[in-house]
């Protein structure tokens, strides 16, 4: 009996988080973005402006909890094949954040492809940003509490340690194992 009971509930459960998926993939939709097949969510995410054809989801891809989604009007988030994205993420995208096929994002990850310019001529608050695109490749894990800021470039097969700050002149190969603050090399995939 409780077998059942469980099953039932795994069911119920699936179920739901595939309609929460075709619910998120006809808002997306009607605001001219791309959504692929099967996309599962958990918890709906949250947007800090309106969708306007700037975000592109694969097929097969799982938003989890806590996910929040900024852009601005020329800034694009790309997400790949088979990814997913667990719980407590931030995508803030000034221009582009590209993210491969079947890549793992843990918690607490932040990814910003912008900085505040910080001249001392003016105030923070009144400079503008600085943007350069993040590009993270496939089969890549990011592991929980990892910051990635502007210009990074993650390629294929990496994996990133938790709490790790990956910047933009950080020289990474593929297949390797990164971690630290900010990252080295630690090994390669066996």
């Amino acid at each position: 009996m409780v077998n059942l009971l469980v099953y039932i509930e795994k069911l119920f459960r699936n179920n739901f988080i595939k309609f929460k998926g075709l619910i998120l993939k006809l808002y997306l939709l009607t605001h001219g973005c791309k959504v692929g097949k099967h996309l599962r969510v958990h918890k709906f995410p949250k947007f800090r402006t309106i969708p306007k054809r700037n975000i592109r989801i694969g097929n097969n891809v799982t938003i989890g909890y806590s996910i929040f989604f900024e852009t601005t009007e020329r800034g694009k988030i790309i997400i790949g094949n088979k990814t997913n994205l667990t719980s407590n993420i931030v995508l803030c995208a000034n221009e582009l954040i590209e993210i491969g096929e079947q890549v793992l994002i843990a918690e607490n990850v932040s990814i910003r492809d912008a900085n505040h310019q910080i001249s001392s001529s003016k105030s923070i608050l009144s400079q503008p940003h600085s943007s350069k695109p993040v590009k993270i490749g496939n089969d890549v894990w990011i592991g929980a509490g990892t910051l990635i800021l502007s210009g990074s470039e993650i390629p294929d097969g990496v994996v990133i340690g938790a709490s790790s700050l990956v910047l933009g002149n950080s020289n990474i190969k593929s297949y390797s194992v990164y971690g630290g603050c900010p990252i080295k090399f630690l090994k390669n995939r066996d």
